[in-house]
């Protein structure tokens, strides 16, 4: 049987293992930079908490503290929440899906540099925004259409290439309507319900 010191120094390498992990995961974009830094501060106090459990020979209960990684993970993942989609030839709001409570005025200004930066025919980067303590907005220009997501915590990269793959898809599915100097809603095929369905919170009950 494994005494509490070999436990100990094997929770240790775990803990080691899972530092490396998440630097990794950090760097392939599956984590935002905020879920990074609680992930990482939380491994490091366990690390600490490892060490000098081990250089002063109490080694008791120091495990418990693993079930709270996944814990700290969720509370700091990136959640979609909702997401508008504005017709760039017209510039009129095409349909809002999923919960979005940030007001107008505080979108436009981004929006109108978008539409200059269009109207000039400069290549239009993709914005990530903190509107809040925990509201953070996702604005990606396309040939057609411009997209804002409004997520809960920041989001990954992995996240926000979802996004834009979606949003690619949704306007190679629905270029001719798109093309058009007008847009009926009710006639577009919608790829992004993959992502309301699989990541988006419920609206708010009133």
């Amino acid at each position: 049987m494994i005494d509490a010191h070999a436990r100990m120094e094997q929770f240790r390498n775990q803990i080691q293992e899972k530092i490396m992990k998440s630097l990794t995961e950090f760097s392939e974009g599956k984590l935002s930079r905020e879920q990074f830094h609680a992930i990482y501060e939380h491994y490091d106090v366990q690390l600490k908490m490892a060490e000098q459990a081990l250089q002063a020979g109490k080694v008791e209960n120091i495990g418990a503290a693993q079930g709270q990684t996944f814990a700290v993970r969720q509370a700091h993942m990136g959640k979609a929440i909702g997401l508008l989609i504005y017709h760039n030839k017209s510039g009129l709001l095409l349909d809002t899906l999923g919960h979005f409570d940030i007001p107008t005025e505080r979108i436009s200004p981004i929006l109108n540099d978008f539409s200059m930066m269009m109207e000039a025919r400069v290549m239009v980067d993709r914005r990530v925004e903190k509107m809040a303590e925990k509201q953070w907005l996702l604005l990606a220009a396309g040939r057609y259409t411009t997209i804002v997501t409004l997520f809960q915590n920041e989001p990954s990269q992995e996240q926000v290439r979802e996004i834009e793959r979606l949003h690619h898809d949704f306007e190679v599915a629905n270029e001719v309507h798109l093309s058009a100097p007008s847009v009926d809603s009710s006639r577009l095929a919608y790829p992004f319900l993959v992502f309301i369905q699989q990541r988006f919170s419920p609206r708010p009950k009133a």
